[in-house]
């Protein structure tokens, strides 16, 4: 195993995560890949998690924490850990997710065999909180194309097409190339813009197997005042957007990008698709809200 630089980095933004980053930190202790580091972010949480972090990395010189004194937001949290990272490879992690046996080790594998890939991402199982897995079994097209304009329009595509299909931000990448994008942005939706900017600058291979677990909460009903204040406890209200602002947010990736004439009109009918359907998708989610809200959730 290298002394001075990882092959791989993964990077952990956390507050108030006890009672799970334990199983999180483990998952990747176990790992039969042992070439990495773990860059541990607390973000001034209250609840114990900086002294259980701690007595990790006393017992594992791979593990590296840093402790903000004040919340930063998790957006720019995510970011911190990314820059205070050294590893070829990169990815995040969540405190409350965990990854199964072999995960590092085929990530690597893939990435070592495609020189031209960018990222690779896997299968995952979606955990519920009160207990429900879900997972999609999805064997068609991912941003795999030599075609940038081919990727950007599959990226789009994933959007709308069910939470459990595919999950881009949460893969293993170069971390040179994640390092050439605009990182964690200002924007509720940072994850998709971040996302598609990776799609057009390289393919990213897909791996089948569930190697990932990820919990997720609905967010119908939820305050999302408070949820971006989590985000960016700061400038939260520079977070909020719609479809149009998305919109354009995506138009200004694909014509920053190298394309041609034919692939950047690609990506634009490939946008006014996105765009129907994110007004549809706004207009579904005020009403499961508004639904919600009559019931006394």
């Amino acid at each position: 195993m290298s002394e001075s630089i990882p092959r791989v980095s993964i990077g952990l933004a956390v507050r108030n995560g006890q009672g799970s980053v334990e199983r999180c930190i483990e998952s990747i202790l176990r790992q039969n890949f042992k070439d990495f580091e773990i860059v541990i972010s607390d973000n001034a949480s209250d609840d114990g998690t900086a002294a259980t972090i701690a007595a990790y990395a006393r017992a594992d010189r791979r593990i590296r924490l840093h402790v903000n004194e004040v919340n930063i937001g998790l957006h720019e949290n995510m970011n911190r850990v990314l820059r205070l990272s050294r590893g070829t490879f990169f990815r995040w992690i969540s405190a409350d997710d965990w990854l199964e046996q072999g995960c590092l080790s085929a990530c690597v594998e893939a990435l070592e065999a495609r020189a031209e890939a960018i990222g690779v991402t896997t299968g995952f199982t979606a955990h519920e909180p009160a207990g429900a897995m879900r997972y999609e079994d999805f064997r068609g097209e991912f941003p795999t194309s030599p075609d940038p304009s081919r990727r950007f329009e599959r990226m789009l595509w994933f959007y709308h097409a069910g939470d459990a299909k595919y999950d881009p931000v949460y893969g293993m990448y170069r971390r040179t190339r994640l390092m050439e994008t605009g990182l964690v942005r200002r924007s509720e939706r940072t994850d998709w813009l971040l996302s598609a900017e990776l799609a057009l600058k390289g393919p990213i291979i897909h791996l089948a197997d569930r190697f990932a677990n990820r919990t997720r909460t609905s967010l119908v009903g939820c305050d999302r005042a408070a949820l971006r204040r989590r985000l960016d406890p700061i400038r939260s209200e520079d977070l909020k957007t719609s479809p149009g602002r998305t919109y354009g947010d995506l138009l200004d990736l694909a014509v920053s990008a190298n394309l041609t004439d034919a692939q950047l009109h690609r990506c634009r009918v490939a946008l006014r698709r996105f765009w129907v359907k994110e007004m549809i998708r706004v207009a579904r989610s005020r009403l499961a809200d508004a639904r919600h809200r009559s019931l006394g959730g």
